[in-house]
């Protein structure tokens, strides 16, 4: 009894120590809503209220307040914009006309803001009630909650009744006499108004409890009676809280089960205890063929008849060591026994295939605090967006298989894992098998890769490792190589496109070889062998759906358009029809005529560009066509082009185009404009209003310019022979000086003698 005591008090101290520490608010971000989850013991009550800025919600009994400092890191400000912790109560700050829901989920409390219309995945939240509303509820949620039923004549039947009762009775069958009908109606409608609301009440409070029998027992070698479902085939569900129901705390919920360690996920699906999927405990640390042998033997009793346990013991090994098919094949022994095994067939299906089709009957798992979070993460060949998913539960689960089953599942808990958006998870999966004494698998090398590219690491020591070891995942490291070196646009090298060729030839027919072949043509063309890389797509062209050999001749275009000679550029792209062009993706047009203008095949560029629409009008694609009209000296049109397009490159191309028109004021002005001062004095040079334009400190012209002007301040005609021929010396001389000066300028580039 005094150890009993003993306990008490310590798992009360613990949980007392529990309380005090900050809780860790996590967040989440989806299209319709966003989610925040707060880990809270099973007995530990709650409340959520609307409040006028947003939500308000009450846990009694925490002393330290909440850890939101990782909320915005994963979750925009667009529903959430703050958050303000007390200690015990969680302020959100909303900034949407959103609907909110919270509910327990395992060990999480969930709150939801969602965008009007949403589906929530529990009770929607109330506001805070009034002073009269609290006290009304109070009266009528009376905890237990206590019948009160109206009596209807009759004698009491708590013992025999008295003189005076009797009297009452007289008195009573008086009334009920003269009573009429209606009132008879009005009663009755009252009874069963009170024990409908009193059974309700007793039904949440969890005073009332359904009362079926047991379905009756089937021998294990003998078939099910039809129309009756075994125990094990049973869905593994718990009913999910009405949807009519409005919840504002945790006394509002109903008690659907008599223990309170019971979880469950968010759609109210009772999560797996942690036996039922305790593999490490399906086998021992002893040989392969020490338990694999006796088990086998044991399928078999002395009539030569099935025994379905020892068949079920034989499928949990096999995947106690790793087997999937081998557990399949065990279990398909007997066909019932797959029907009620489906986790066991679910986990020989992950370990065989590496991942599920949905829905399976791992799925649903995903957030539960439980064993089955591992195995429902992996079912998944990537996890959906918007999937609420405990990692702490999964990680746990993983640590908690052998070694030998630990080094084949965690790689591929951390590819899951880092596509759900989770890298810290990811590599918190690859650590459990890189404290193991055992080598790192070519399976983790992979993981370790995915994560380093996801760091932006580099990771081509990871991938070289595995290709130079020639092993099952060498070509798959090859392809991420090549994919890896197309995507930081660096050259690959000869040895690598004939290390993939050889591949190709090895694989051939079969999924990854068409995967090589694609990656074949990726790799001669970033290598810069176009010649060979068309003629390989060539090849596999016929083989290929229409989308992915639009992708394949993208990327190779792409690559072409960029990197290939000249002369290798031109073959390629006039061997190419009108028809091929036009079904490329307008960047690929756009950087096609690019490397055309640049080459001098404006008219070309104008076919292209006549293949693009012109609304919206895109500023890429008018400079383009203004440039290309330049070319062909179409000046009005380039100036066309143009209508509405701003910026510096757009305003020295017009001031090009008006120098071509003839317009040389207006485009000295741009010019100008644009500080292109060369440009500018030649335009003015060239303009009838050269004068005026060009200033005097403009070298070489400037002179020129002032030598024309007239001067204001002298009259010619008050001057005498001697002043005026004295006059036209002066600008004689002056004119020669300006004239040599302007000869000599290095702008000018005219030497004297010329």
């Amino acid at each position: 009894m005094k150890l009993h005591w003993l306990f008490a008090i310590c798992g009360a101290l613990l949980a007392e120590t529990a309380l005090a520490q900050q809780l860790a608010v996590r967040s989440g971000d989806h299209p319709t809503f966003s989610r925040l989850t707060i880990p809270i013991p099973a007995s530990q009550i709650w409340e959520a209220r609307k409040t006028e800025r947003g939500l308000s919600v009450k846990l009694p009994g925490v002393l330290q307040g909440f850890d939101t400092s990782s909320v915005f890191a994963r979750m925009r400000p667009d529903r959430i914009s703050g958050l303000e912790s007390g200690s015990d109560t969680l302020r959100l700050t909303l900034t949407c006309a959103c609907d909110a829901t919270a509910f327990r989920s395992g060990s999480l409390l969930v709150i939801d803001v969602a965008d009007a219309n949403t589906v929530l995945a529990g009770p929607p939240i109330e506001a805070a009630k009034t002073t009269a509303d609290m006290r009304q509820a109070a009266q009528t949620n009376a905890w237990p909650p206590t019948p009160s039923l109206p009596w209807i004549g009759g004698p009491s039947p708590f013992g025999p009744a008295t003189s005076s009762s009797k009297r009452g009775i007289q008195a009573s069958a008086e009334a009920d006499a003269t009573s009429t009908i209606k009132d008879r109606a009005a009663i009755l409608r009252e009874v069963q108004t009170s024990l409908v609301e009193s059974v309700a009440n007793a039904t949440s409070a969890g005073l009332l409890e359904n009362s079926l029998s047991e379905p009756p027992s089937v021998a294990d070698d003998e078939p099910a009676p039809k129309g009756i479902i075994q125990p094990e085939s049973q869905t593994d569900a718990t009913i999910a809280p009405s949807q009519n129901i409005r919840i504002t705390s945790s006394l509002d919920l109903p008690n659907y089960s008599n223990s309170s360690e019971t979880h469950s996920t968010s759609s109210g699906v009772a999560c797996p205890d942690n036996d039922s999927l305790a593999i490490e405990t399906w086998g021992n640390e002893s040989g392969f063929s020490a338990q694999i042998g006796p088990a086998r033997n044991a399928l078999v009793d002395a009539r030569d008849r099935l025994d379905r346990s020892a068949a079920k013991q034989l499928a949990k090994l096999y995947i106690y060591f790793g087997f999937g098919a081998e557990a399949l094949d065990a279990l398909a022994l007997d066909p019932t026994l797959t029907k009620e095994n489906p986790q066991i067939v679910a986990l020989g299906t992950i370990l065989e295939r590496g991942a599920m089709a949905r829905p399976n009957a791992l799925a649903q798992f995903a957030e539960c605090n439980s064993e089955a979070a591992l195995w429902a993460v992996l079912s998944y060949e990537k996890i959906p967006g918007g999937t609420l998913v405990d990692t702490d539960a999964a990680l746990r689960a993983l640590n908690n298989l052998p070694k030998h089953l630990r080094q084949i599942v965690a790689p591929a808990l951390s590819d899951r894992f880092l596509s759900y958006g989770d890298p810290s998870a990811a590599a918190a999966a690859l650590r459990s098998i890189g404290r193991l004494a055992d080598p790192v698998t070519h399976d983790a090398m992979m993981s370790q890769a995915s994560l380093a590219l996801d760091s932006g690491e580099p990771a081509e020591e990871f991938l070289e490792n595995v290709i130079q070891d020639n092993s099952t995942r060498s070509p798959d490291a090859l392809v991420k190589l090549v994919e890896t070196k197309l995507a930081k646009n660096e050259p690959l090298s000869q040895e690598t496109a004939t290390l993939v060729e050889a591949y190709v030839q090895e694989l051939r027919d079969t999924p990854m070889g068409y995967k090589l072949r694609q990656t074949q043509v990726i790799a001669l063309g970033q290598s810069g062998a176009f010649d060979d890389a068309f003629r390989a797509f060539e090849a596999l062209a016929p083989s290929l759906s229409i989308e992915a050999k639009r992708e394949l001749k993208e990327a190779l275009l792409g690559q072409f358009t960029k990197k290939a000679d000249d002369l290798v550029f031109l073959e390629h792209f006039f061997a190419l029809n009108s028809a091929e062009i036009k079904d490329t993706l307008q960047t690929t047009r756009m950087a096609l005529a690019s490397r055309l203008l640049d080459l001098g095949f404006a008219a070309q560029v104008q076919e292209i560009l006549a293949t693009i629409d012109t609304l919206p009008r895109l500023k890429d694609r008018q400079i383009l066509a203004a440039r290309a009209a330049l070319s062909l000296r179409q000046p009005f049109q380039a100036q066309a082009a143009l209508i509405g397009i701003d910026g510096a490159e757009a305003s020295l191309i017009l001031a090009q185009a008006k120098d071509m028109a003839g317009e040389y004021r207006e485009a000295s002005e741009i010019f100008t404009r644009n500080n292109a001062d060369a440009q500018a004095v030649r335009a003015a040079w060239l303009s009838e209003d050269w004068q005026d334009l060009t200033s005097v400190e403009t070298p070489g012209l400037g002179a020129a310019a002032t030598l024309v002007r007239l001067s204001p301040d002298v009259d010619s005609s008050e001057l005498g022979p001697l002043g005026q021929a004295n006059r036209a010396l002066e600008e004689s001389s002056a004119a020669r000086n300006t004239l040599e000066l302007l000869l000599n300028d290095p702008a000018v580039q005219i030497s004297p003698d010329s």
